[in-house]
């Protein structure tokens, strides 16, 4: 679904682009029609943005029906303002702006909103999630935001100002360069199609999703004497077998082993270790590799080595939680 929604809203842009430049042709009649047609794609932009964030979440046709009949009664309020273009162009040209203007304000704030809590879901249930937490999204999200505002400003002055050039020109090279920024990246960063997305609304963790860690788990949780039991006992299994070594390890594998339930699990690491699962097993992490750096028998080993074989996936993850959680990079912190 994500192929798919990518690739129809780099058409929109192509077609947004071609809309603009032809409506700069003085000499064609229907230039104005292109022009009003230019205004509604650009609308179109932050619901693709939204799509694409929820296509990384759901993988069915079924789960885009609102999102369908959303678009579907966008362009019949676009077809109807067409026919008053023609007869108060000035007038409905204004509030073609400003409609396209909030469509994609709406959506880009629902978007990002998405993208978050969906990131707070990975952080929950998996110990790496550099595969999965799509930052290449927020990029697109954030350059999109840019891309309008500066589009608004451009639009102000424009009718505002005695400043003057070619507003639409500027506004499709603006969106050139986002394109080619985007398709560098996407080559870049090659796993973009080809990452394991696990949805969003698929029960992983059996945790009741209404329940966030401010809340009471007195309706379904742990008793408080018996949440104490298990922190201990899930202490004493990372210090003895040492799991977070297991690169893939995740939420449900741990309750696996420790013949538990899932939401135990991230109850006692919200409520007496106040961590996410994410952090809690990247905190034991990095604790090993700071004994590892100073430890004589790990002289040896490189950094990077020491890495991976602490959980790691990835250099970049390590440095950046490493200095989060020590204050050094991990090259300082062995060289002290």
């Amino acid at each position: 679904m994500l192929d798919k929604h990518l690739a129809t809203w780099l058409f929109f842009l192509t077609a947004n682009i071609l809309c603009i430049t032809i409506s700069q042709n003085v000499n064609l009649s229907y230039s104005g029609d292109f022009l009003y047609l230019g205004y509604i794609l650009v609308g179109l932009h932050g619901f693709f943005l939204y799509l694409c964030t929820k296509s990384l979440i759901n993988h069915s046709h079924k789960d885009f029906k609102k999102e369908y009949v959303t678009i579907a009664v966008y362009w019949g309020v676009a077809i109807t303002g067409f026919f008053f273009y023609n007869s108060y162009p000035q007038t409905t040209a204004v509030i073609t702006r400003i409609f396209a203007f909030c469509f994609n304000a709406f959506f880009i704030i629902l978007a990002v909103r998405l993208f978050h809590r969906y990131k707070a879901f990975l952080e929950t249930n998996f110990s790496n999630i550099d595969k999965l937490s799509f930052n290449w999204m927020r990029f697109l999200a954030f350059g999109l935001i840019l891309i309008l505002s500066g589009a608004l400003i451009l639009v102000i002055l424009h009718e505002f100002s005695s400043f003057q050039f070619s507003l639409y020109s500027l506004f499709a090279i603006i969106v050139l360069l986002f394109v080619n920024i985007l398709g560098f990246r996407g080559i870049k960063h090659s796993t973009i199609f080809n990452q394991v997305v696990i949805p969003y609304n698929q029960p992983q963790t059996e945790e009741p999703t209404s329940i966030s860690k401010d809340k009471s788990y007195e309706n379904y949780g742990l008793k408080q004497e018996d949440a104490i039991s298990l922190s201990e006992q899930l202490k004493n299994y990372m210090e003895t077998e040492k799991p977070y070594t297991n690169i893939d390890l995740n939420l449900k594998d741990l309750a696996a082993a420790l013949e538990t339930y899932p939401h135990y699990i991230t109850q006692v690491l919200n409520t007496v270790f106040n961590q996410n699962f994410y952090d809690f097993i990247n905190t034991y992490r990095t604790e090993e590799a700071q004994r590892r750096l100073i430890d004589p028998q790990f002289k040896k080993l490189t950094v990077l080595a020491i890495a991976y074989d602490c959980g790691f996936n990835s250099k970049s993850t390590f440095n950046r939680i490493f200095k989060q959680k020590t204050g050094l990079t991990p090259s300082e912190y062995r060289s002290q």
